[in-house]
């Protein structure tokens, strides 16, 4: 009995152990079978494949001296994404790049994997708007947009010149105009811009209403030239994957500065003052200082954050007992300075109230040097105001 019990006892450790090392090799073998298997390593996809961002482009005028009547220059320069500033292009009139060619249903052809060095690997890059195809306009979209002008431009006083219909690619408007001045003073846009009327429109109640009163308040001296960019058959940022921008359709502009009668130019720029962007990264740095520093440092970026140009421009006077400039000449200075950037942050913050689309310092560092305006009407009925 001794010697059947010891038998059954090593019988039964044996198979446990055959058990445990089975498993284990069943175990290693689900783990190679990937290995074995030449087709589990590549899958195929078709469209909706992404590449690194481009860097995103935006135009900015040179401002000239209010005498000689001269267009600015333009140059190009980078900016980052933002944010978000506007604009895609209408569905019922545009087409989008045409993807991979694929079998059709009728002739399957069997799935081959694509290596990592095959050429046909790497995706392609999408068209640009202005080389993607699209049908011209048609007599009747061309007659209606022309009525709308009509209607639209009844009782503004623009000096502007109708345009041929525009269609580049995806890009254009069926009845675009280019608008040299705004207003009975005859505010000039510099360059001439290309738009749509409702654009057109738009830029005329901001000049007329909210900018002329708000410079003669702040400068006694009216608006004589706006400088802008307007159309740019381009994505939003100049990127190759990203929604059509509004100045493709003709629907927006970038102001970046405005001449005063007297001569004096105001650049959004130079005159705005310390932006969200700047706020945050003075809290970064203000975090490596020492814990003195930083509570005073973090008391005044809360404080600035929080107060727009309109509160400040209210407490203005009653701080002004409290920390006086060292000269006369200084305290010229902040004040011709705290004036430039109220004025800047109330016609931005009227234009909200006319256009569909306003970004400006606030919204990125993109935008650090002018105003994105554009009438883009969005689902929620409500604009975007940054």
């Amino acid at each position: 009995m001794a010697l059947r019990s010891k038998a059954a006892s090593k019988a039964h450790s044996l198979a446990i152990r055959y058990s445990i090392t089975l498993s284990r090799v069943v175990f290693l073998g689900l783990l190679l079978l990937p290995l074995l298997e030449p087709n589990s390593f590549y899958i195929i996809r078709a469209g909706r494949v992404s590449l690194p961002a481009e860097q995103e482009l935006h135009a900015r005028s040179e401002v000239s001296p209010l005498a000689p009547a001269v267009s600015p220059g333009v140059t190009a320069e980078a900016e980052p994404p933002p944010a978000p500033a506007a604009g895609e292009p209408p569905s019922a009139k545009t087409t989008d790049s045409k993807g991979p060619d694929l079998p059709s249903a009728d002739t399957p052809a069997p799935l081959q994997p694509l290596k990592p060095g095959d050429p046909q690997a790497a995706p392609t890059k999408p068209l640009p708007p202005s080389k993607q195809a699209a049908l011209p306009w048609t007599d009747a979209e061309i007659a209606a947009a022309k009525a709308e002008c009509a209607q639209l431009l009844a009782n503004v006083t623009v000096v502007s010149e109708e345009l041929p219909p525009a269609r580049e690619g995806i890009c254009g408007a069926p009845a675009p105009r280019e608008l040299r001045s705004v207003g009975e003073s005859k505010v000039k846009i510099e360059p001439p811009a290309t738009l749509n009327c409702q654009m057109i429109a738009g830029l005329s109640t901001w000049i007329t209403d909210k900018l002329q009163p708000a410079a003669q308040k702040s400068f006694g001296s009216p608006v004589a030239r706006v400088v802008a960019e307007s159309y740019s058959c381009r994505n939003r940022y100049g990127l190759a994957r990203a929604p059509l921008s509004e100045h493709a359709l003709m629907d927006a502009v970038d102001v970046s500065a405005f001449v005063l009668a007297d001569g004096r130019i105001i650049r959004i720029s130079k005159g705005w003052g310390p932006t969200a962007g700047d706020l945050k990264r003075a809290a970064a740095k203000s975090s490596e200082a020492p814990a003195d520093e930083k509570i005073k440092g973090n008391k005044i970026l809360v404080s600035a954050s929080k107060l727009g140009a309109h509160d400040i421009a209210k407490q203005g006077d009653a701080k002004k007992g409290e920390e006086k400039p060292k000269s006369e000449e200084a305290e010229k200075d902040a004040a011709a300075k705290f004036a430039l950037s109220t004025f800047l942050h109330q016609v931005h913050d009227d234009a909200c109230d006319i256009f569909g689309t306003v970004l400006g310092p606030d919204t990125n560092d993109a935008h650090r040097d002018h105003f994105h305006l554009d009438m883009k009407v969005r689902k929620s009925q409500r604009g975007l105001c940054q």
